[in-house]
C-alpha cells in the first residue's frame, strides 16, 4: 500500500502505478499484482500453480500468477511448452527466472 501510494504521489496522481508483490494482506488487490513466489522448474510446481492462482482469485486477489517455467532450475522443453500454454490463462503471466539459469525464450527450444 505504501509503495502504491508513494508512486501515485511521485507522479502527482497522473500515473497509475504497477506494484508486484508476493506478500499481501486483506485489501491488497487494490494496490497491485501478486505472484506465487520463487518456484522451481519441475512438474510439481507447474501442477501446484493452478490451485494457488485459483485460490488467490477466490480470496479477491484476481491479478496473480506464477513464474512461468520456474524461477530456479532449467526446464526441459516439454515442461516449458506446457507451462507457457497454462501461463496464457494466468491473470498475470510472468516469464521470470534466476540469473544462473539458461535463457528460456520459446524460440530457443526448437
Amino acid at each position: 500500500m505504501a509503495t502504491a501510494d508513494g508512486l501515485v504521489k511521485r507522479g502527482d496522481g497522473k500515473d497509475r502505478p504497477f506494484v508486484l508483490s508476493r506478500a499481501f494482506f486483506a485489501g491488497s488487490q487494490r494496490y497491485g499484482a501478486i505472484w506465487t513466489g520463487d518456484n522451481s522448474a519441475d512438474w510439481d510446481h507447474l501442477r501446484v500453480s493452478v490451485p494457488m492462482v485459483l485460490t488467490l482469485g477466490l480470496t479477491g486477489i484476481t491479478f496473480s500468477g506464477a513464474d512461468v517455467g520456474g524461477f530456479f532450475g532449467n526446464p526441459e522443453t516439454e515442461l516449458l511448452v506446457r507451462w507457457y500454454q497454462l501461463g496464457a490463462y494466468y491473470p498475470f503471466f510472468r516469464g521470470h527466472a534466476h540469473h544462473d539459469t539458461k535463457r528460456r525464450e520459446p524460440w530457443l527450444f526448437g
